[in-house]
């Protein structure tokens, strides 16, 4: 009799071949893409358009409880997503610099239009229970959309709140991919005041998060998320600048960004040896119909 699990898997696979097959032809190379902007829409005529974050703000407000997303009341009524998304498709640093005249200003832009798009590549993939694998597109690359009157994707929009962020690899800890495994999604779009101090906050709950550090005695290891690991040299830049200290590893970095109580147990790591942890693939989604 035939392995249902290897059945599936080899469904999996087929599925994933098909799908960059597909790609291949339209595209010529690479992944497919996926276009998540009308191509057709035109620049507003009036002038000069406003920045306003709201509609992004009532998304946040409405939608997500605990770093978790209600995608579900989302695909029911997407209007105000989508109304946000098409205002920060021509208005940004570029288009309307009037409105971003300091990093910080340009930083939260990109961190709310990263934000934004995840969600919205999580809701054109129908909402799939699990992000990067078989269930959907290279998220990073395969995403485009229309940001500022480019057109980019999730790793491009990345690389701009980085620049902007002059070094502060706590920038990352804002940047939600949709799964269990990479930082929260805040329930509050993120404004120019006080930008730096909630960077400091939640790097902070992110080094006391179990999902994020760990610490096993009995083995002596270290284990960070994939999140954490993947910027590490960034992380090691920002330490040596702000602590003058030549020495960076990754445990000293852990213990610069934690807060004193944390960082008193991270000492007890001393001499581990790091290791990443598996990345938590499952979807950062809640239901009010189940409560959770």
């Amino acid at each position: 009799m035939a392995n249902p699990l290897a059945q599936k898997y080899q469904f999996a696979s087929m599925r994933h071949l098909i799908l960059l097959s597909i790609g291949w032809v339209a595209s010529g190379c690479g992944h497919p893409k996926a276009d998540l902007f009308d191509p057709s829409a035109a620049k507003p005529a009036e002038a000069p358009v406003v920045y306003d974050d709201r509609l992004w703000a009532d998304v946040l407000r409405t939608c997500v409880r605990d770093g978790l997303v209600d995608y579900e009341t989302l695909k029911r009524d997407p209007s105000q997503l989508e109304n946000y998304l098409d205002q920060v498709a021509f208005v940004g640093p570029t288009s309307t610099p009037t409105f971003f005249g300091t990093p910080p200003a340009r930083m939260a832009y990109y961190i709310n239009c990263y934000n934004a798009c995840v969600v919205k590549a999580v809701l054109a993939a129908d909402i799939p229970s699990t992000i990067h694998d078989v269930a959907m597109r290279d998220l990073e690359y395969d995403y485009r959309f229309r940001i500022d009157g480019n057109v980019v994707n999730l790793a491009q929009i990345r690389e701009q709140a980085v620049k902007e962020s002059n070094g502060n690899a706590r920038v990352h800890f804002a940047l939600c991919t949709g799964a269990m495994g990479s930082p929260s999604l805040s329930d509050q779009p993120y404004r120019t005041n006080g930008l730096d101090d909630r960077l400091r906050d939640l790097a902070q709950r992110s080094i006391d998060d179990p999902r994020m550090v760990v610490v096993d005695h009995e083995k002596q290891q270290l284990l960070v998320a994939l999140d954490i690991w993947s910027y590490r040299e960034e992380l090691y830049t920002m330490f040596r600048n702000e602590t003058r200290n030549t020495t960076a590893t990754m445990l000293n970095c852990l213990m610069h960004l934690a807060g004193p109580q944390r960082r008193q147990f991270l000492a007890r790591a001393s001499g581990y040896r790091v290791t990443p942890l598996p990345f938590d693939r499952a979807l950062n989604a809640w239901s009010p119909r189940s409560g959770g």
